[in-house]
């Protein structure tokens, strides 16, 4: 990406992002905290006021990339959204993520109800898909149709089930809240549940788009260097094609996400990055894995394990929703105009 900001380029990001994640291989969630946010990851787009750097959402991308390529085992994508989401009205929680102090996460499916009792708010339901809660401070949960409330993890009535999930690596849970009091001003406000998700599908495509381009990596390594009947895998022309196609789709990614970030971007054109990144995706890493045949889905070749994360990242997003309604909208808008002109 060209984009530049004060003299810095997102590309600038991603060799120091890719060493950070390295490093915290072995490490417990709280150490990985600690040393992302020692080397000012978590609050890339975060202001400044609470230890961000204040970049635009393009300097997110190489982070997230990274993470997906690394194979990450830290929510970094959750606590790069609440770093900024809660910056104004929770600068005390946002400056300990941002920093690395706590760990947090976000329930990406379900809403809970809120009902106000005194100076107190009451939170009941039932959300998943939050990754990596058992290691989290605080949970952000969807309240109704488009608000949001941060509940302290420890708070009496929150329940984890699982874990479950394709993702071992960064495993989901499910949380049962029964009547959870949080103070009223962890309940934020109608939009940002919107805001939030549009913000995550960028970010989403991202960490796709670094798992789909480490298993590419890896299939033309072992198609180069693996010998069958005398001849490398890459001799035989359905592999060679194969690779080209996928690498064609790994560029269709990366052009989806760089349009999303232009200034006039919209709803559309993040939609639009991450379901190319959610099918191309998947289709990378499934050809990865026939490359390699049974190999593959062994744990000395992380091939499925990249697989299992952007099924993940998939069903977060809601990819097969997002799709319908963009169906619906051709059908509705596009497609009588077409035929008008015609």
């Amino acid at each position: 990406m060209a984009m530049t900001e004060d003299g810095l380029s997102p590309a600038d990001f991603a060799a120091t992002a890719a060493r950070a994640i390295a490093a915290c291989a072995g490490f417990t969630a709280r150490q990985q905290a600690e040393r992302l946010g020692g080397d000012g990851l978590l609050g890339v787009t975060a202001n400044e006021e609470v230890g961000g750097l204040g970049l635009s959402a393009a300097f997110a991308v190489p982070v997230a990339a990274a993470a997906g390529s690394g194979l990450l085992g830290f929510p970094l994508l959750e606590t790069l959204l609440l770093g900024r989401l809660l910056q104004a009205p929770l600068p005390d929680v946002s400056r300990a993520l941002v920093s690395g102090a706590s760990c947090a996460t976000i329930a990406w499916t379900n809403a809970v109800t809120a009902k106000a009792q005194g100076d107190l708010i009451l939170l009941s339901g039932c959300i998943g898909r939050a990754p990596c809660a058992a290691d989290a401070d605080w949970l952000l949960v969807r309240v109704g149709d488009d608000a949001t409330a941060l509940v302290p993890a420890t708070t009496s009535g929150v329940v984890l089930e699982g874990p479950t999930g394709l993702d071992l690596t960064m495993p989901e849970y499910t949380v049962r809240l029964d009547h959870v009091s949080i103070a009223e001003r962890n309940l934020l406000p109608a939009g940002t549940w919107p805001l939030l998700q549009s913000d995550a599908l960028v970010l989403r495509a991202a960490a796709i788009m670094g798992s789909a381009e480490a298993c590419l990596v890896m299939a033309q390594e072992h198609a180069s260097t693996r010998r069958q009947f005398g001849h490398a895998l890459a001799y035989n022309q359905a592999i060679r094609h194969a690779l080209a196609r996928h690498k064609l789709g790994l560029e269709s990614i990366r052009h989806a996400i760089t349009r999303s970030l232009f200034g006039e971007a919209g709803a559309l054109e993040r939609n639009a990055a991450f379901l190319a990144a959610a099918s191309h995706g998947v289709a990378i890493s499934q050809g990865a894995l026939q490359v390699h045949g049974g190999m593959g889905f062994t744990w000395d070749v992380p091939i499925h394990r990249h697989l299992r994360r952007i099924l993940a990242l998939q069903a977060q997003g809601d990819a097969s929703g997002l799709l319908r309604a963009l169906g619906q909208r051709y059908v509705t808008e596009i497609e009588p105009s077409s035929e008008a002109v015609a």
